[in-house]
């Protein structure tokens, strides 16, 4: 999609050769790492969540502040046509849902763990990154062909946040995890 993925917004890949670690330095016990990751994913998961709900209140403003300033004939703007509207709407509900959504986890996180809180951490892992993708595309539709320029944020939100909807597992994966944990309750 036109990005190279290095510099700062890139993730780093280091190789160590002959490395020895000091016991001293060690986290955790021998062979836990995987439970050490683990334990983090439901933190993390929040983390990208609301930095995806900031992305889709800077894409909302940039639609709107389009909407009223694009002329399309004699006293007549993009704000005034009904779909523009309704992405509008939509986009304020969505966004506005997903943070409730954020601050439920957040909350259970806090009171359960991050263990028994793994139903609504796959939620709003998928709802958000589902919701990211949405406002966004609609950001760029408003904006037109500039949209899809480098001369705004959108393009580079739309290249770089697309793999919300893979990374810390995909979406599908979430999905079914909380299927099949619902479907559970009902199996006798």
């Amino acid at each position: 999609m036109g990005h190279t993925g290095g510099g700062w917004e890139s993730h780093a890949e280091i190789k160590f050769n002959d490395c020895k670690v000091p016991l001293t330095n060690v986290l955790g016990k021998d062979g836990a790492g995987f439970a050490i990751a683990q334990a983090r994913l439901g933190p993390g998961r929040i983390h990208h969540c609301m930095r995806w709900i900031g992305i889709c209140e800077r894409s909302l403003d940039l639609m709107c502040k389009r909407a009223v300033s694009r002329a399309i004939a004699e006293g007549e703007y993009l704000s005034d046509k009904q779909t523009i509207q309704n992405w509008i709407s939509e986009s304020r509900a969505e966004i506005n849902a997903a943070r409730l959504l954020v601050q439920d986890a957040a909350h259970k996180i806090d009171i359960q763990g991050a263990k028994n809180t793994r139903a609504e951490i796959s939620i709003i892992k998928f709802f958000c990154a589902d919701i990211l993708q949405k406002v966004i595309d609609r950001a760029i539709q408003v904006h037109g062909a500039l949209g899809m320029t480098d001369d705004l944020i959108l393009s580079y939100f739309y290249r770089h946040e697309r793999a919300a909807r893979i990374y810390d597992g995909a979406d599908e994966v979430h999905k079914s995890r909380l299927a099949r944990a619902i479907l559970k309750k009902y199996k006798v």
